[in-house]
């Protein structure tokens, strides 16, 4: 399971808090041809001669701007079209761990060594490019704006294509990475200046140690307005991106009609689109696709679903509109992408100026996602075709400040629509101050639809679509301070009853939300504890009608700890809560989760959570005693074979009968071979005890680069209706077979 804590644990070892405590260096490289450089993970002398170098002199964790017990060097060269940077990390061979690894893995930052090239091509801080590499050239990239939440500044799902090639050697090892300007966003021009910051993360008694280029200010609000150094480029070419997309995919689907039957096989089917990528210019890229098959090639992992009234949300895979999104990215989720589910046709400008940015996207979506807000649950269906606009503008005066429009549009065929606009801002106040705020209204006229059942209402206006119209908005104000050791910050949201956005993820409203939250922490950079962090949050909710709707009270700790392992426990106190016009009183709830990798061969990550809970999706919801539980351990066998099993347990007890209100689980397989970085066959296969439900995939994927895939596989698993008839849940009685072949032509 990814769970925001896993990725928070991502964020923390990747890339930390940045600051200018030193004048910057400034690197302007030499200019070489392509073919000086051979990309075969050596750092050759008669290649590299005359370049530019960096040392990381630094320890950023746990020490603090102390110097580095590791040598880094970095040498830096570049050609018309691409920019070289070799990294030699020096080290005892049996020191460094790397495996294999698919591109984007994320079990690289639980595991392996790597390095890091953060890029700020702009030099305004709107956003920072981070390539990163494993000793064995395995990659990983992600797109880091700011945000209060480490989590929420973190696209590791944004890619671009760069080549790397890495090798470990008796004194270390050597990564070389050729980055080819046409694929970085960057001011229109000839002679660039961009910042960067280089990084390398290794491992001191088991435990995780990083080292930086540069100095940096725990006393600093702004992660990415950090990236300190400079980087001249003078006379480089400028390319335009003509790319072709082309794709082609067959499957094959059957069922068992009834037990003991043979498996009854549809036709064959086959699909084909094709997508367009022009730059019209340096800073403008338009796209255009046509039939996208945007099937994820990986299940996603199945989310515990059994006590939610409200919609779960998935992370976007999809590259088409992975690329931008960090422009229409807000807290309030008033864009969220995998709202359009799927598309027909669609086109999509993203520009990119000096001092603002543009993303206009349109769509007619052929299967419409219809979701409904409500104050204590949210009401999902899917609806026929429909056509989409978001237009976005934001306009950057300086590192410090930023203010930004949006307007969202959805049309639905039949009749029924989905207006709303926006406003949000970005204030950097001081070094350790920062506040944003957004606000957006809607005007929506429901369908008159059956696709959404239900007699409830929301101030006096039925759920179910029959036409109504609603006007609605809301406002989200947030105050950040950060210092060395303290952090804090205030949110305030303010969403009307009848505020919806149909082209975003909005599963709540009627509430006034208040949060405050502090907490202290400390790098005390002993083998034991390198890292504490304690600290409390408070929320305070109330409806329109000034109904007190919670008070909650959390108290957090967070330790790093011997064996590379992460500890945060969390005493989550419901003081006050209505739900149904139902008071609960003193619901507490502990949660513990950990992540460890004591060594290179085993990793673990756990979640666990025991205490008191409400059943939500009973017909008259009680308190019982819960108890969850998530472990999975990653078991890697050698440097191409990766093992990881996973359960996920959940139950909730009623309080005086020995009777549940709910208890099941998830269990998940995960075996990968890696052949290369491009190419894998894995095995996947997951039970689920709630719905008596299993399914096993087994795939071959060749993935050279983010856009160019091939991959053959299969799903096969049970249907639900046909239970009572089977004596094993492990029953194969629906299959399917797939292939697609898509392919990046460069013209």
């Amino acid at each position: 399971m990814r769970s925001k804590f896993r990725l928070l644990f991502l964020v923390s070892i990747l890339i930390g808090p940045f600051s200018i405590l030193q004048s910057q260096k400034i690197i302007e490289p030499k200019k070489i041809d392509d073919n000086q450089i051979k990309l075969d993970g050596i750092i050759n002398e008669d290649e590299w001669k005359n370049a530019s170098k960096v040392s990381l002199e630094f320890e950023f964790k746990p020490g603090y701007n102390t110097a580095a017990d590791k040598k880094t060097e970095v040498f830096l060269l570049y050609s018309n079209k691409n920019l070289y940077v070799g990294f030699f990390a020096y080290d005892d061979s049996s020191n460094v761990r790397a495996s294999i690894r698919q591109r984007d893995d994320f079990n690289m930052f639980i595991n392996d060594d790597f390095v890091s090239i953060k890029l700020d091509t702009y030099g305004d801080s709107r956003n920072n490019y981070n390539l990163v590499s494993n000793p064995l050239g395995s990659q990983v990239d992600s797109r880091q704006t700011d945000a209060i939440d480490e989590f929420e500044s973190y696209d590791i799902n944004y890619n671009i294509e760069f080549e790397t090639s890495g090798k470990i050697l008796n004194n270390g090892y050597n990564v070389e990475y050729k980055i080819p300007f046409k694929n970085l966003p960057f001011p229109d021009g000839k002679d660039q200046k961009w910042k960067f910051r280089f990084f390398r993360r290794t491992y001191r008694d088991g435990n995780e140690v990083e080292f930086i280029s540069q100095k940096y200010d725990r006393n600093n609000s702004c992660d990415v307005c950090q990236t300190n150094n400079i980087l001249i480029l003078k006379n480089i070419k400028i390319e335009k991106r003509f790319e072709l997309l082309p794709y082609i995919s067959s499957n094959i689907t059957g069922e068992r009609p009834k037990k003991n039957i043979k498996i009854n096989y549809n036709n064959l089917k086959t699909d084909f689109g094709l997508g367009l990528n022009i730059d019209l210019n340096k800073n403008t890229l338009f796209e255009v696709t046509y039939n996208p098959d945007f099937s994820q090639v990986e299940a996603d992992v199945t989310q515990l679903d059994v006590n939610s009234s409200y919609a779960l949300q998935y992370p976007e895979k999809r590259p088409y509109f992975n690329r931008g999104s960090d422009i229409v990215k807000f807290s309030d989720e008033a864009f969220y992408s995998r709202s359009i589910n799927n598309p027909l046709i669609s086109t999509k400008l993203v520009s990119q100026s000096s001092n603002s940015r543009i993303y206009f996207l349109t769509a007619v979506d052929q299967n419409t996602p219809y979701q409904i807000a409500g104050e204590d649950r949210s009401y999902f269906g899917e609806g026929g075709e429909s056509y989409v606009n978001v237009f976005r503008y934001q306009h950057i005066f300086n590192k410090d400040k930023r203010l930004g429009f949006i307007t969202t549009n959805r049309y639905h065929k039949n009749g029924g629509y989905g207006n709303l606009i926006g406003t949000d801002g970005w204030f950097l106040l001081s070094k350790k101050l920062r506040v944003s705020y957004e606000f957006f209204a809607n005007i929506n006229k429901e369908p008159i639809s059956n696709w959404i059942e239900t007699d409830d209402l929301i101030k006096g206006k039925s759920v179910k679509l029959d036409g109504d119209k609603l006007r609605g908005n809301a406002f989200y104000f947030e105050l950040y301070r950060n210092t060395e050791y303290w952090k804090s910050f205030f949110s305030f949201k303010n969403i009307s009853p009848n505020y919806q956005s149909d082209v975003g993820f909005l599963v709540k409203n009627n509430r006034r939300w208040v949060t405050v939250f502090h907490s202290y922490q400390n790098y005390i950079n002993k083998k034991a504890l390198q890292f504490f962090n304690i600290g409390g949050k408070a929320d305070i909710v109330y409806t329109f009608e000034n109904k007190l709707k919670t008070i909650s009270l959390d108290g957090i700790i967070t330790l790093r700890t011997i064996l590379g392992s992460l500890i945060k426990y969390t005493y989550d106190w419901d003081i006050y809560k209505i739900y149904l016009d139902k008071e609960y009183n003193n619901l507490g709830k502990n949660e513990i989760e950990i992540t460890s990798s004591p060594n290179e061969i085993f990793s673990f990550m756990m979640n666990m959570s025991f205490g008191k809970d409400i059943a939500y999706n009973e017909d008259i919801p009680e308190v019982g005693k819960e108890f969850t539980l998530y472990f999975s351990p990653s078991f890697q066998i050698n440097n191409n074979l990766n093992i990881q099993p996973s359960i996920r347990y959940a139950r909730l007890k009623k309080l005086n009968i020995n009777s549940d209100y709910f208890k099941g689980y998830i269990s998940r397989f995960s075996f990968k071979y890696q052949f290369n970085n491009s190419l894998n066959i894995r095995i996947i296969s997951e039970y689920n005890d709630f719905y008596e439900k299993f399914f096993i995939q087994p795939l071959i994927q060749w993935n050279p680069n983010p856009s160019t895939i091939f991959y053959v596989g299969g799903n096969q698993g049970s249907i639900e209706e046909f239970n009572s008839e089977f004596s094993s849940p492990y029953r194969i009685d629906r299959t399917q077979y797939f292939l697609k072949f898509q392919y990046l032509i460069g013209l």
